[in-house]
């Protein structure tokens, strides 16, 4: 007999959740938000609390199968308020929906991508750990690319180009999450990592569990940070074809400050287990002065190019 789901408790939970998203927001993030119009900022802010709530609704559910059943209501409940908004089907249940119709009809913000990072949530009820690099970039493209293609909405520019540097820079800063969380995620009984890429340099899930730190895990943890290297690359690669790079400021301070943290990981010999990757404020300070000079330079100026293509 299917469990009886009590939708207006779900409703409830969902208000909850965002009451105590004002405290979790990243500090790397909330720099980038300083160059933005107070308008972008409650859409980013609308957009930043619904990726929450969806992680929530499958994160924090109880155990079991009636945690399950909840979880996958809460989702099928965000997917109806998705379609109500588009749609004009039925009526918006939450005030965080109501919110983000706002926000979407002011931005004119694609469905798709709100559907796809609830699939990407989604896809946490039954994965635990991904076989290849293919299926782990499907989990990334929905959890990761996908808001990167609203927040560029938000920023001004939903071309082609820019929805294309906004995949691959989702892909980089999701894989630079995976690298530096390996430990977190490990305490939660989670692998991110590809277990083919863990087999190559002879690790295993247990492994990865029991936090192994040696020269196998180095190895390994090297050829992911250069698969993640390449995704900001191929970001990168789609700047000097975009003509105004204004509306991305806010994209580039977030991706050059991951971008660093990538490096400091290297740097750290991807100690992830006793060390968190963070930045020093100058250090956020330097990547706010290379993104405002990279996406502010007129390429009718004499000598514009030659120096976007050095700071690419």
């Amino acid at each position: 007999m299917p469990l009886a789901l009590d939708v207006q408790a779900l409703i409830e939970r969902t208000g909850s959740f965002v009451r105590r998203l004002t405290a979790r927001s990243s500090s790397n993030f909330k720099f980038a938000f300083l160059f933005l119009s107070p308008a972008q900022r409650e859409g980013l802010t609308q957009v930043y609390e619904f990726c929450r709530v969806v992680d929530d609704i499958v994160d924090d559910r109880p155990p079991g199968s009636e945690g399950r059943a909840e979880a996958e209501a809460g989702l099928a409940m965000w997917s109806a308020e998705i379609a109500h908004i588009y749609q004009r089907s039925g009526p918006i249940q939450t005030e965080l929906g109501r919110a983000l119709a706002d926000t979407i009809e002011h931005f004119a913000l694609p469905r798709y991508a709100f559907d796809e990072i609830i699939a990407g949530c989604a896809m946490d009820l039954d994965i635990t750990t991904y076989p290849d690099l293919a299926s782990l970039e499907l989990y990334c493209y929905r959890v990761a690319s996908c808001v990167g293609i609203l927040c560029i909405g938000i920023f001004g520019d939903q071309s082609d180009l820019a929805q294309r540097y906004a995949k691959h820079l989702g892909l980089a800063l999701q894989y630079t999450n995976i690298l530096r969380d390996v430990g977190e995620d490990a305490a939660r009984g989670r692998v991110y990592l590809p277990i083919d890429l863990l087999a190559r340099h002879g690790l295993s899930e247990a492994d990865t569990l029991r936090c192994t730190y040696d020269r196998r895990f180095l190895a390994m943890a090297e050829e992911f940070a250069e698969i993640a290297e390449s995704e900001y690359q191929k970001a990168w690669a789609e700047l000097p074809n975009i003509a105004n790079l204004r509306p991305l400021l806010a994209a580039e301070i977030m991706g050059r400050t991951y971008h660093e943290l990538l490096i400091e990981l290297r740097a750290r010999r991807f100690d992830v287990f006793t060390h968190r990757a963070g930045l020093r404020r100058r250090d956020k300070l330097k990547v706010a002065a290379i993104s405002l000079v990279l996406t502010s330079l007129p390429l009718e100026l004499p000598g514009a190019r030659a120096v976007r293509a050095a700071l690419v």
